[in-house]
Parts: C-alpha cells; structure tokens; sequence
C-alpha cells in the first residue's frame, strides 16, 4: 500500500469518527430535547397549581376577612348596648327620685269622696276615676282609653278588661274583691249619671266640652291630686297621697288578703316579684327577700 492510500484511509476513518460523534451529540440533543420537554411540561403544571393554589387561598382569605368583619359587627353592637345598658343605669341610679308616697286605704277613700262631692260633671267623673282606681290598682294611663261598656261590666259582674300599656296581656281582666264590690255598688248613682249620659262605645273620662273625645291624662291627674292634697292636708300625719297611692293601696290589701305575693304580681301586671314587694308596706325587708327567692318559711 502506498503512501496515497495510507493517507486517504486514515482520512476515511477520521471521517467516520467525525460522523459517529456528531451522531452521538444529535441523539443527546435529541434526548435533552425531550427531558427539556418534559421539565417544561412539569414546570408548566406545577405553575398552574400554584395559580390555583393561590386563588383557593384569596378566597378563603376573602371568606375569612368577611366573617372577621361580621363578627366585628357583632361585637360592636354588643358593646353599644352594654354602653347604652350601663348609660341607662347610671341615669336611673341618679334619677331624681319622688317622695315617698302613701297608700290610699278606706277611711282616707271616704274623706276623697267627701272631699268631692257635687252634682257637676268634672265631680262625677272625678269620683268615678277615684272609685275605679281604689278597686282595681290601675294605672291612669290604663284608665283614660276604658270605655263605658267596660264600665257597665264592671258594675254588673264586677270584672274590667284592662289594656296593660306598660307590660302584661293586653286584654287583662280585673275582678273585684268582695270589698271592692261593695265600693262600686255604694257609688251606683255616679255610674247612672254616666251611663245616661254616654253610650256603651264612649269613653267614660272626658272633657265637660267634647263628650267624644278621650281626657288628656294631665288633666285627670290634675283633678285626682288637687282632692288627694286637700286631703292630706286635714289629717293630722299630711300623709303624701297621690294618684299613684291608689296603687299602692290596692297592693297592700291584696297582699294583706292573700298572703301571695305571685298572685298579686299577676293582678297588678308586674313583671317581677321584687317590683310588686317593694310596694308592700306590711312585709319585712326580710320576708321581701325570702319569698323573691322562693323561700316561704
């Protein structure tokens, strides 16, 4: 072989050898290629999971901060009415508070009506409201809407439907006591005059002016106290009698007669027993608390 041939077969397999690597790094190419791909592909997904992941967790950060700002909204109406709780004790605590007042029994009810007496209109209705508020404890307010149906009623079988503005039924009856028949009875020409004057469907309290419509509670109270004064005034003690010792009066009786504090707290429309004992002038500090707690010794 000469040197020609020498040289073009070295040449050839270098060739060769050129080739076969440039094979070998198209196929890693081709191989890195597809691992690229393939790493492509997984970042891809795991970036799209993260996006999702990512919304999941706005909304749930969105969920929260919605109930977060409900249960703020709460704890701050909470805290207003504990404010307006405690503004409302304070000012009931430092409220301007009224002298004591007396209760109304009989003998000072005869010298009320005594102290009334006449044949006017504004006298009648005077006595009227005086009579009722004795046998049945009511408020005022709760006798200014009566009408005189509900009066009729009263006299002939000694109960009144009584609408308890304050707290209570609405449509309460009031039965009299064997003692408070007597007294409506012994009043029967007062309620004659009224009943000859107004139908069933009239208001009993109103004005000498206009028969139709209902008394200012002003000017009943006006009138009820201007003869409750004089009164007080005769007797030799000046007990403090009001409009309101009517109620106070018919408490203690009540109690006086039945010795039940509950069945009294009913009666009168209270909505707890310490409000009805507080108006009890014959129990004890003592006796107050033990039946407010339920003991009964």
């Amino acid at each position: 072989m000469n040197k020609l041939q020498k040289t073009n077969k070295k040449d050839n397999q270098l060739l060769l050898d050129v080739e076969s690597k440039l094979d070998f790094l198209v196929k890693g190419h081709e191989n890195n290629s597809d691992k690229l791909h393939h790493i492509g592909n997984d970042l891809k997904k795991g970036f799209i999971g993260l996006a999702l992941r990512n919304e999941s967790l706005l909304k749930s950060n969105e969920q929260l901060k919605q109930q977060l700002d409900e249960v703020l909204k709460e704890l701050n109406v909470i805290k207003q009415e504990r404010e307006a709780k405690t503004a409302r004790q304070k000012a009931w605590a430092n409220r301007k508070r009224l002298p004591k007042r007396d209760p109304i029994n009989y003998e000072i009810y005869k010298l009320l009506l005594e102290e009334n007496e006449g044949p006017s209109y504004v006298a009648t209705r005077t006595r009227v409201a005086i009579c009722v508020l004795t046998v049945t404890g009511i408020r005022i307010s709760e006798l200014l809407p009566l009408k005189v149906g509900q009066l009729q009623t009263l006299v002939a079988e000694g109960w009144i439907s009584i609408d308890r503005l304050k707290r209570g039924p609405a449509n309460y009856k009031a039965f009299l006591t064997k003692e408070g028949k007597r007294i409506v009875k012994a009043r029967k020409e007062d309620f004659k005059v009224l009943f000859l004057m107004k139908d069933k469907n009239s208001y009993i309290f109103t004005s000498d002016r206009n028969p139709n419509q209902m008394l200012q509670r002003q000017t009943l109270t006006m009138d009820v106290n201007k003869v409750t004064k004089a009164v007080s005034q005769s007797l030799l003690d000046k007990p403090n009698i009001t409009s309101h010792s009517f109620r106070i009066g018919f408490i203690s009786q009540l109690w006086k007669d039945t010795k039940d504090i509950e069945f009294v707290r009913q009666a009168i429309g209270h909505s707890t027993i310490d409000s009805t004992s507080s108006y009890v002038s014959q129990m004890s500090d003592q006796e107050r608390q033990n039946r407010i707690s339920g003991i009964d010794h």
